[in-house]
């Protein structure tokens, strides 16, 4: 199974540099994040696909992402940071195995 990447420039250069199979580099502009939207899902729809990270920014301007078992779509940081926050990621991390993080 394949891993797949889907962001920004800077996002994109560092996963190819990792290793990732595959990567789509998309900027933020009405034009990209529909070729986004189409590319997604012909992601979806592909056998060899295990996996698809996309950054938190081009997810939030997308929109409802597919609501799919496989493959498994991860919404990840960009250089920016996450939008969802510290917070977010606790009571997530909370709900999953009942234990709250404390700094």
């Amino acid at each position: 199974m394949k891993i797949v990447v889907m962001g920004d420039e800077d996002t994109i250069v560092g996963f190819k540099l990792a290793g990732v199979h595959e990567a789509y580099e998309f900027d933020l502009s009405d034009l990209s994040v529909e070729r986004a939207r189409n590319k997604l899902k012909e992601l979806v729809e592909r056998d060899d696909i295990g996996v698809i990270l996309i950054t938190e920014r081009l997810a939030q301007k997308i929109g409802e992402l597919p609501d799919v078992n496989l493959p498994i779509i991860l919404q990840i940081p960009d250089k920016f940071g996450s939008l969802y926050g510290e917070e977010l990621l606790k009571e997530i991390v909370r709900r999953a195995i009942g234990v709250e993080i404390k700094r």
